[in-house]
């Protein structure tokens, strides 16, 4: 009975090998090529999207490069996209398909075959500003409606936090959960950082209107292969996706940083190189330091975006130097005017201050410049490549008349040895100069203007458009977003180099008036229409001609509940914040309309067009919305320069 039973367990065992050959699907040991999986992405930013008609992102270059190892022919036209939901269930079902970028929390690591990590990510919820959520713990998160995509990591976290499925809106794209973010069905998104914010753009939506209300989780993406895949084909590309990360460039760069930094500003941004010439007080070199108004601003730039760069990552060359660099390699160039020989060489960020650009005599001289037809009887010095040259040149100034300097140091030597009757420069850079090396800093006077203009940072060509919108949107961050007192870096940068100016009118204070007691009487016939289109910049609570002209308002506690110019700041409350001089204007104001009703409050503050800091006279009045609640509506307009 006994050789019956081993018998009998004999057939059994051949009868389950021959049957597990037969039958595909049921073995998980049969190596199989590169070219017989099936790929499977999803529409996620920056990891993997489609743009432009073509498939994209970290996880997609990064599996070309691994193919290229492995010696498969095949490219990203290979790749499936599809709604996320069915494209895990489909990796999860069928044999020899792969499902990218899966992030790897506890409850999925039996699901899949796992290779990466690829990138690290963060998954977060994200709300609208002007809702004024705060969470800071799971518990709070109970207390609001939120969306996110069925079988998105997100689900889990949320899940792993407290939170019921049940409770959830669950949709299968991200579409649906934005349209419902913008009209207010529910109040928050959990959703990958990155990909959420670029998503809500693509969508129509204005990521700046969004910040991130709670951090669910930190985690690693990965590319999931479908469990009865081959330890031996799972092995070859985790061999091949090593092999990526190994090798690296002159530099010390490897392929796979590379590709993180063509999506990932805080990588990317840290491998490029920052260039800038001596031209104080924007940028130049104090007691071994590169410093200066762009140097600050560039500084606040990394630290908002978490760029592991300072200011001892900024060197100083000559201006025709910087540009040569910028055209050919990849580099950043500041601080640049924007003119239209310039234009298509590089790409531009910016403005982010202004100047005038002026030409300096020696008093003793006398010089008096009536107009341009004067210029061609002065020799005028000015540095090689500068935008100097360019309006000179413009201003019908001949050639043989222009003298190069290096820099301005030696432009001032030889202006103070009589080699040079004028200077072009720009009015603050010729007056630093001056202080800093001049026998008599107040023997020289400005004759005449050649121009106003902008400064910006430029970009070569090959840096990548991910890279230069993240740049862009810092800056728009750091020109924006206040601090505890109730200040953005931009403005306490400004102030520290150039203080406050005066700006010329461009409209009246009656204009001011009007539009006050025209958003005044919006919201007592409807108030929350009202702030909605004041926080959309909708006309006439935004002058579409003259943006200086702008709507904001105040509850009686000072928050701000809609701007027309600056979304950034709406929902924070500002009791006991200052400007940048220190005045309570937010107080005065307040409290100017709780006991007057109507006046007036003078402070300093940005213009929205223009670069610098400028006086402000805002005009305010107190008014009952329809919903009961007291507002204090307000307009304001720059001084004029006495």
């Amino acid at each position: 009975m006994k050789r019956l039973a081993t018998l009998s367990n004999h057939i059994m065992l051949i009868f389950l090998i021959i049957l597990i050959i037969a039958v595909p699907g049921l073995s998980s040991n049969q190596t199989v090529s590169a070219k017989d999986l099936t790929y499977i992405t999803e529409q996620y930013p920056p990891y993997n999207y489609k743009e432009d008609g073509k498939l994209q992102g970290i996880s997609v270059d990064l599996l070309e490069k691994i193919w290229d190892k492995m010696g498969a022919d095949l490219n990203r036209s290979t790749i499936k996209l599809l709604p996320w939901t069915e494209g895990y269930q489909t990796t999860l079902k069928e044999n020899n398909t792969v499902l990218f970028t899966t992030f790897r929390p506890p409850e999925r690591e039996h699901l899949f075959k796992w290779i990466g990590p690829i990138a690290s990510g963060r998954d977060v919820l994200l709300a609208k500003r002007d809702k004024n959520i705060i969470i800071t713990t799971p518990e709070d998160m109970k207390k609001f409606k939120i969306g996110a995509i069925k079988d998105d990591v997100a689900v889990q976290w949320l899940l792993n936090k407290g939170l019921k499925k049940e409770d959830l809106i669950l949709e299968t794209t991200p579409k649906p959960i934005i349209e419902m973010l913008e009209n207010g069905s529910i109040d928050a998104w959990a959703y990958n950082d990155l990909a959420g914010m670029s998503l809500l753009q693509q969508l129509g939506a204005r990521a700046s209107d969004y910040k991130v209300a709670f951090v669910l989780a930190q985690d690693d993406g990965y590319y999931a292969f479908n469990n009865n895949t081959s330890n031996s084909t799972v092995q070859s590309f985790q061999q091949a996706l090593d092999a990526v990360k190994a090798e690296k460039n002159e530099a010390g760069i490897s392929s796979y940083e590379t590709t993180l930094g063509n999506y990932i500003p805080p990588i990317g941004l840290a491998h490029l190189n920052y260039l800038t010439e001596e031209w104080a007080p924007f940028n130049y070199q104090e007691g071994g330091n590169v410093t200066g108004i762009a140097v600050g601003i560039l500084e606040a730039i990394f630290k908002n975006i978490g760029v592991n760069r300072s200011h001892a990552d900024v060197h100083i060359v000559p201006l025709a130097e910087g540009f040569n660099a910028t055209k050919n390699g990849s580099t950043v160039l500041f601080s640049i005017v924007r003119t239209p020989e310039r234009e298509p060489y590089y790409k531009w960020v910016g403005p982010f201050t202004m100047a005038s650009f002026v030409l300096f005599a020696p008093m003793a001289s006398n010089i008096t410049i009536g107009g341009p037809e004067d210029l061609n009887r002065y020799r005028i010095g000015a540095v090689k490549s500068s935008i100097e040259n360019t309006l000179l040149l413009n201003q019908g100034v001949n050639a043989s008349h222009i003298v190069p300097g290096r820099n301005p140091e030696d432009l001032l030597k030889l202006l103070e040895d009589g080699q040079i009757d004028l200077w072009a420069t720009g009015d603050l850079a010729g007056r630093h100069q001056m202080l800093k090396t001049a026998k008599d800093p107040n023997a020289y006077e400005i004759v005449y203007t050649l121009s106003e203009n902008d400064f910006y940072f430029i970009f070569s060509k090959n840096v990548p458009d991910t890279l230069v919108r993240a740049f862009k949107q810092s800056l728009d961050t750091v020109r924006d977003q206040k601090d505890e007192h109730g200040i953005s870096e931009y403005e306490s940068i400004i102030y520290q180099y150039l203080g406050a100016g005066c700006i010329r009118k461009t409209y009246s204070d009656e204009a001011v008036k009007e539009l006050v007691n025209t958003t005044a009487a919006a919201l007592q016939k409807n108030a929350s229409d009202t702030l909605r289109r004041i926080n959309d910049g909708e006309a006439p609570y935004r002058n579409k001609t003259d943006p200086g002209l702008y709507a904001f308002v105040y509850t009686t506690n000072e928050t701000i509940v809609a701007h027309a110019d600056n979304i950034m700041i709406v929902g924070v409350n500002f009791k006991g914040k200052t400007d940048v001089s220190g005045k309570l204007f937010h107080d005065e104001i307040v409290q100017g309309a709780l006991k007057n009703g109507t006046g007036w409050v003078d402070y300093i503050y940005m213009h929205p067009v223009q670069t610098n800091l400028y006086y402000k006279t805002t005009y305010y009045r107190l008014v009952e919305g329809s919903d009961g609640v007291q507002y204090i509506v307000c307009s304001g307009n720059y001084k004029r320069c006495e």
